[in-house]
């Protein structure tokens, strides 16, 4: 008998022992102040950043983190005149908790300054295939977050838009010069074309301007584009170069919601709700203690299509029927 209170008596301290740690680790999670890092693409004063830093902040409130108690939000971004480069050395050297961030140039960048920091992914092309992660399973690394999947993504932009303008036999696929996954990506825009019978040129330009300049000397008659820093900094000159030169102007990757709105032709993109809660659940985990390299990158379930039939009508496009109501929004 006493033998057995003994025994009993040790498994209720062991139990006890388990809730104090657990009570314990919940209420350092709670107490103690997290620093949280994001790496713009653009100056922070660009329309839209400050809208989707409340969206993503409103997510962080629901999961427990707000900065009237115990977080400090960090943002940086490119000053005028500045490289992104700059601003992610400057926000690496504050040493927040985690780092969020968006696009394979800007996680390579944060990649090749930190091995330490927790790198959370709010989008990435294809972040096995450009080499961020070891996989979506098990990322391996300091990097994990949530994925576009480009690499399913490209080849059902390019079927909408040989479907929308089956006119289009030879395509440019415009990207900026410092993605390091521009190789990976172009080789799958080509291969889509090529297995939808389209030639197509892969070509990288480094800004804006450079971008403008492409379009005028294009001599294919369609255009694709993924969502980069570049094209956020100006879409509206971007899409009024296109619709000069007639050219559906496709983008594809992550939002592209607002170029389409300011005159791309459409955009077949990953929810740009779901990435942000999907970014959000990742930043909260490893907040509270796990390892980047044991949290699976997530993938989009929920696509948005947008077409702008403004721009349609303005290069002389009629937009499919069936188009029309498979989008998910339509610009008039």
């Amino acid at each position: 008998m006493q033998r057995t209170t003994v025994i009993a008596r040790r498994a209720w301290l062991r139990r006890l022992g388990i809730l104090l740690a657990t009570a314990s680790s919940t209420s350092l999670a709670q107490a103690t102040r997290a620093r949280l890092g994001w790496l713009a693409l653009v100056p922070l004063s660009s329309p839209g950043v400050r809208t989707r830093f409340d969206a993503f902040l409103t997510l962080m409130q629901h999961k427990g983190w707000t900065e009237a108690g115990n977080l400090d939000f960090e943002p940086r971004g490119p000053a005028p005149g500045t490289t992104l480069a700059a601003a992610a050395a400057k926000l690496v050297a504050l040493k927040p908790h985690v780092i969020v961030s968006t696009g394979t140039p800007a996680l390579t960048i944060l990649r090749d300054l930190t091995s330490e920091i927790p790198i959370v992914m709010a989008g990435a092309g294809d972040p096995v295939g450009t080499g961020l992660v070891a996989s979506l399973a098990r990322p391996g690394g300091n990097i994990t977050g949530v994925s576009w999947q480009l690499h399913e993504l490209i080849p059902k932009t390019l079927s909408l838009l040989h479907e929308m303008a089956p006119g289009v036999s030879r395509l440019d696929f415009l990207n900026q010069t410092n993605d390091p996954g521009h190789e990976f990506f172009a080789k799958v825009t080509v291969d889509a074309a090529r297995n939808l019978g389209l030639t197509c040129q892969a070509l990288q330009v480094g800004k804006a301007d450079d971008v403008l300049a492409a379009i005028a000397a294009s001599k294919a008659d369609g255009l694709i584009m993924l969502a980069t820093q570049m094209i956020y900094a100006a879409p509206e000159r971007i899409a009024a170069a296109a619709i000069r030169r007639g050219l559906p102007l496709a983008i594809t990757g992550g939002p592209g919601r607002d170029p389409t709105a300011a005159g791309f032709l459409f955009c077949y993109c990953a929810n740009s709700e779901e990435m942000l809660r999907r970014t959000v659940d990742c930043v909260d985990r490893i907040l509270r203690g796990a390892k980047p390299a044991d949290v699976p990158v997530q993938q989009p379930t929920r696509y948005d299509f947008v077409i702008n039939l403004k721009t349609a009508r303005a290069i002389g496009l009629t937009v499919p029927q069936a188009l029309l109501l498979r989008a998910d929004e339509v610009i008039e």
